[in-house]
């Protein structure tokens, strides 16, 4: 998107004065976060321009002058537009797309981390009298942060600093988060048992 079509997009939203001049006045802003984001080599710097500046248009139409700066609202919106073209151009789940690859899905049964633990390894085996996959159910029973670090280091096999890098925590927090969650599945096991 050059910046003349930004303008035309804007026009075409039938943006008002006030977000017609908030695009004009942050233009800068949303060129300047497409640099920066642009992986260079990997990606097209044109797609991360245009992404950013559908960014800074979603701005401008949704902003509400009371509730603040925006400039600061502004780089959220064109920061998640950025990913959001970034991951629909690479095809790969939402949770998965700052990876760089297409993932391959791995079995519960294969080796992670050191030696040849497997995720069935850390929970007790299911009782007699459970019906159907009690491992997929209760994962589904799990907040979404637990699943989806689960998912990440198990499913995926990537490592903590590899799902912390994913979901914008440290590696400290993904350790923490996959332990309270496989403590989580191990305490439905052992009471189902």
């Amino acid at each position: 998107m050059e910046l003349v079509d930004c303008y035309r997009a804007a026009e075409a939203l039938e943006l008002d004065a006030e977000g017609c001049r908030l695009v004009e006045t942050h233009v800068r802003l949303a060129e300047k976060m497409a640099l920066k984001r642009c992986r260079w080599g990997t990606e097209d710097p044109d797609d991360t321009r245009s992404d950013a500046f559908w960014g800074l248009i979603l701005a401008a139409r949704a902003f509400e002058p009371g509730r603040g700066s925006f400039a600061g609202y502004a780089a959220i919106r064109i920061e998640g537009a950025i990913r959001r073209g970034r991951q629909l151009r690479s095809g790969v789940p939402r949770p998965l797309w700052e990876q760089g690859e297409r993932p391959t899905l791995l079995s519960l049964n294969a080796p992670v981390g050191e030696g040849e633990a497997e995720l069935l390894d850390t929970l007790p085996s299911a009782p007699a009298e459970a019906e159907g996959n009690w491992v997929h159910d209760e994962l589904q029973r799990l907040p979404a942060r637990e699943r989806l670090v689960l998912r990440l280091r198990y499913f995926h096999g990537l490592a903590q600093s590899e799902v912390a890098a994913i979901i914008g925590r440290s590696q400290m927090q993904v350790s923490r988060i996959e332990r309270a969650a496989l403590d989580q599945l191990h305490d439905v096991a052992t009471v189902a048992a």
